[in-house]
């Protein structure tokens, strides 16, 4: 009997320790390009081997999590691997989620909001009254026009004033706005950084009609993005129908003459919006919130800010040499496993100096 049982422990401890011998001792994140596969490091591999061909520091925000969405705030930097088109890449740069960010907080303040004015303006102050102390932020409010109603500063009073002085208009240039902000305020900007955008993501009255010039200068950034999103598309239906021109027939019959969509009162309109919204925050590491009128507005916002506290920064020389316009993939490994690892998934060499 007892040789049974110790034959049983034996062939069980056998079994555990071959699952533990093959299961993954990291995590990493994942693309939805998945072009790249990792190749294992050399570690006899010496640092003065590696030939930099490269001057500019690619840096980008990182997310840990559990399995169940609970941050992990305690890694350190030799726990982090960096890999592109599947070669290990130095890890030159390390933040941790204590350093400072500085944030573009977007309104979307076209007349088609699902939110009234108030809610807006109360859920973007109690946003910002959420992020540290040393944080800096700017406000800018669009409709037809890009209005920055508050240059970058840590001055919160000064900051309610400017959410106070946000108004609707009409027209939506939600192209113009997130370029303004990478191109121009954010360009040359050092330490982390994010855009933090209220709207449905629909573009009327850009003067940027293509937005694979977006994502083109998305794919260069190092600032992460945030769309807090909601669906217009039934109000905007709604307005059509009571704004169409209600004629009568030959018995004095009325009958609605409806005339033909224009640019953002279509379905394609909306699913173009819905997947901009998905790529810009994807490609940067971010992630889209989705609300409607009945959602509190505020939880949204609070959800970002616990998330910008969390945030790990890492940055690297890449080894090869790179092509202005060329493409190159980005995959993450963390030494624990079983967690969850978001990071931007691309990195594009900017054609322009």
């Amino acid at each position: 009997m007892f040789s049974k049982v110790a034959a049983f422990c034996l062939m069980f401890a056998a079994t555990v320790a071959g699952q533990s011998a093959h299961k993954k001792q990291y995590s990493e994140s994942v693309s939805q390009y998945d072009r790249s596969i990792v190749k294992e490091s050399d570690e006899k591999k010496r640092d003065d081997d590696v030939v930099r061909v490269e001057t500019d520091l690619i840096t980008f925000p990182v997310r840990v999590t559990t399995r169940g969405g609970r941050p992990v705030p305690d890694i350190k930097q030799s726990e982090f691997r960096i890999f592109e088109d599947g070669e290990e890449q130095e890890v030159a740069f390390f933040g941790t989620n204590e350093a400072p960010f500085t944030v573009a907080l977007l309104l979307d303040m076209s007349y088609s909001s699902v939110f009234k004015l108030e809610e807006i303006q109360s859920a973007a102050m109690e946003f910002i009254a959420q992020l540290k102390a040393n944080d800096k932020v700017m406000i800018i409010a669009f409709d037809r026009k890009v209005r920055v109603l508050c240059e970058v500063t840590d001055n919160r009073k000064a900051l309610r004033y400017a959410i106070e002085a946000t108004k609707i208009g009409s027209g939506t240039s939600v192209y113009d706005a997130v370029s303004l902000v990478l191109n121009e305020k954010f360009a040359n900007l050092p330490g982390r950084k994010a855009i933090v955008m209220l709207g449905d993501g629909v573009d009327t009255t850009s003067k940027i009609k293509d937005l694979r010039v977006i994502l083109g200068d998305v794919d260069e950034t190092d600032t992460l993005i945030y769309p807090i999103q909601y669906d217009t598309f039934d109000d905007v239906q709604k307005n059509r129908r009571n704004d169409a021109e209600i004629r009568y027939d030959d018995n004095d019959k009325p009958y609605v003459v409806e005339s033909p969509r224009t640019k953002g009162e279509r379905d394609e309109d909306y699913e173009e919006a819905r997947e901009f919204l998905k790529e810009i925050a994807s490609r940067t590491g971010g992630r889209v919130q989705r609300v409607n009128s009945t959602t509190n507005l505020t939880a949204a916002f609070a959800r970002i800010a616990d998330e910008l506290r969390k945030t790990y920064s890492l940055g690297y020389y890449p080894s090869s040499e790179r092509k202005p316009g060329g493409r190159y993939y980005i995959r993450i490994r963390v030494y624990r496993p079983d967690l969850v690892v978001r990071a931007r998934e691309t990195y594009l060499k900017p054609v322009r100096k």
